[in-house]
């Protein structure tokens, strides 16, 4: 007989993942060489993504900021997802983050529009965050309905695109997912000081955050969102984690600060997840949160 599985315990793929995990950045690696190492071990993940999901791609460009679309088989009408994708803002594209972006697209029938922003070093904050609002205006512009969508760097990106957008008076989107997002960048909060992820290198991070923040202010909230303006009208926001995250803290704390500014906020902490899981897709686990999120997503389409 089987060992019983409450549905709420870590399911045995992913422990099965966790034992076989390594610190999946090298900090041997230059961050070119982890670029070309990320895309090339990407390909088949998406490839098999895209045929799973039966999603087709196309590339567009959209005031001068190429970005990649997604169309789920059975699209329904005025369904817009901007997403935006990470990699500690200095790796990454929208064709490496196929596995949750393909996903959403399928599951609420929208599609999915992914800017390929600018990366640090070469071009440091904010060019990441003006490629994005450049992409943003017209696509919140022609679509009320549109909502957004992005993991690590990238939920942090969207957070600073939303307080930038609601400074300008714009149109905002309609709903956030936030997957595990970096929400501060003043501090080094509880969470990351546990040391159980296997995904994250804190060495790494400093990296990447010297390489995209420079000598700018952190405590702005372009760069750490966690310190923009909540209230009742902040687009409803789903934020999930993992109780392995590096950045658990940054979540809870964000989630909090919305709570208590009066905005709409639902928090899911997942048991035994690491940054991201949802990128992987031979976990349950990931289908279950994505399923979540989707779910969150078509209430405010």
């Amino acid at each position: 007989m089987k060992p019983h599985r409450s549905p709420a315990q870590i399911s045995a793929e992913a422990e099965a993942w966790l034992k076989n995990a390594h610190d999946q950045v090298n900090i041997d690696r230059s961050i070119v060489e982890q670029r070309q190492y990320n895309y090339n071990n990407c390909l088949a993940v998406s490839e098999n993504a895209l045929k799973h999901h039966k999603i087709t791609t196309s590339e567009i460009e959209i005031n001068g900021v190429p970005c990649l679309v997604l169309n789920p088989n059975e699209r329904k009408k005025n369904r817009t997802i901007l997403y935006i994708f990470g990699g500690g803002f200095t790796v990454g594209s929208p064709l490496e983050d196929i596995p949750i972006s393909a996903s959403l697209a399928a599951k609420t029938g929208a599609q999915v529009i992914s800017p390929a922003y600018r990366l640090a070093p070469e071009h440091p904050f904010p060019a990441a965050l003006d490629d994005i609002s450049t992409v943003a205006r017209q696509i919140f512009t022609n679509d009320h309905n549109a909502c957004i969508a992005g993991e690590s760097a990238g939920a942090n990106l969207a957070l600073g695109l939303m307080h930038r957008l609601r400074l300008a008076n714009h149109p905002a989107p309609c709903a956030a997912a936030l997957l595990s997002p970096p929400t501060d960048k003043t501090t080094r909060d509880d969470s990351f000081h546990a040391g159980r992820d296997p995904t994250l290198n804190p060495a790494r991070i400093k990296q990447i955050e010297d390489a995209y923040i420079g000598d700018h202010d952190r405590a702005n909230p372009e760069i750490s969102p966690l310190y923009g303006t909540f209230d009742a009208q902040y687009p409803p926001s789903i934020i999930t984690t993992g109780t392995r995250d590096l950045l658990l803290s940054s979540s809870i704390r964000l989630a909090r600060v919305m709570r208590e500014a009066g905005a709409s906020v639902d928090l899911r902490v997942w048991e035994g997840m690491w940054h991201v899981f949802e990128y992987y897709p031979e976990i349950p686990e990931a289908d279950a949160s994505l399923t979540e999120i989707a779910a969150f997503l078509e209430r405010h389409f």
